[in-house]
């Protein structure tokens, strides 16, 4: 009675749809042996689809399966070969399919490679192989990694809003292109090379882009206006803020003087005026009088750039050569086209409150 209840178990354990007979069952100190034969009365052949009663002849496969406990679990499986009775097939033999229970030239069951594809998925290799060993299902990296790769993909939804934006191969000699899925934040593809042929390409074969979001770069924008000529061109957060800040810094140079003027009477105005004088908490040491200024003080930045743009815009006008007028006032050929290509006299940098 506990053999039958035992063996119904087993039965339960193994997929209801596996049309295969439990023979017999042997239990050892850490293995489950489990002896299947295969009952279905026909098969059909993989090339043709024609089905087939004929038996040629039997032979034996061994798979692993899920563990039981702690007990792992093989199956020695009894196949049967039929004879192929088109006559039109090239296969005149072969071995019948039990595609619910093992692949073709498999050792594993499909419930057993699921798991370990869950897990490599969820792992990766080395990490992964350290968990399956935990949970009796012993493999290496190099099979959870290729397992990952032979997953299939899950489904994408047609992409609605991407962005596109550079990846280096190598810094600095060779870029390809990005693009990422905005509504899942997922790379969705990567181009070889980063040029407006490709990315218009690219962006023809998704006509359900509506938006895309890319920097400041005008290969960029010939592509999309090639490939996807009705999308919308939005820019990215991080040069839209960098336009922000460029457009802050630029109103206050230009409104230095203002500036300090309001911060000198807010200053002022915040300041108690106390008519008891204080004297200075003591520190412990008295600190040492500080130097004097000298009387002659260098003059301020402003006025040295404001006298060499000046002088460039003098000796410019004389048809003094660029280089000849960079020697003489002591800076770089860059920075005398700066000027030359400004209207106004140039300011400090960095504002100061």
């Amino acid at each position: 009675m506990h053999t039958n209840t035992a063996a119904t178990l087993l039965k339960a354990l193994l997929p209801p749809t596996c049309p295969a007979h439990l023979d017999a069952v042997a239990v050892e100190s850490e293995t489950l042996q489990l002896q299947l034969t295969t009952t279905a009365p026909s098969a059909c052949c993989p090339l043709c689809a024609v089905p087939s009663t004929t038996v040629h002849s039997r032979y034996q496969r061994h798979l692993t399966d899920l563990p039981w406990g702690s007990l792992a679990v093989r199956i020695q499986l009894t196949v049967r070969k039929f004879v192929c009775r088109n006559a039109t097939c090239v296969r005149r033999i072969f071995t019948e399919r039990l595609p619910a229970l093992v692949a073709v030239y498999a050792r594993n069951t499909c419930r057993l490679v699921a798991a370990l594809q869950a897990i490599g998925i969820a792992l990766g290799g080395n990490a992964g192989a350290r968990l399956a060993a935990r949970l009796r299902l012993p493999t290496s990296a190099a099979t959870l990694l290729r397992l990952v790769r032979v997953a299939p993909r899950p489904p994408v939804p047609a992409l609605q809003a991407v962005g596109v934006d550079e990846w280096a191969w190598r810094r600095g000699h060779r870029y390809g292109t990005i693009f990422v899925d905005l509504a899942t934040h997922r790379v969705v593809d990567l181009l070889p090379e980063r040029s407006a042929a490709t990315v218009a390409a690219w962006l023809a074969q998704h006509p359900t882009i509506t938006v895309v979001c890319r920097d400041r770069s005008s290969l960029y924008a010939d592509g999309i206006r090639q490939g996807a000529p009705e999308a919308v061109q939005v820019v990215d957060r991080l040069h839209l803020v960098d336009n922000l800040r460029e457009a802050v810094e630029a109103f206050l140079r230009n409104h230095r003087g203002a500036l300090q003027a309001a911060a000198a009477r807010t200053a002022q105005a915040l300041t108690p005026r106390s008519p008891i004088p204080t004297t200075p908490m003591y520190r412990g040491r008295r600190q040492p009088p500080q130097p004097q200024p000298r009387a002659e003080a260098e003059p301020p930045p402003q006025t040295l750039w404001g006298t060499i743009y000046d002088a460039v815009h003098t000796l410019h006008a004389q048809g003094i050569p660029v280089a000849t007028i960079a020697g003489q006032l002591g800076i770089s050929r860059p920075t005398v086209y700066a000027y030359l290509r400004r209207t106004t006299p140039p300011s400090s940098k960095r504002p100061q409150f």
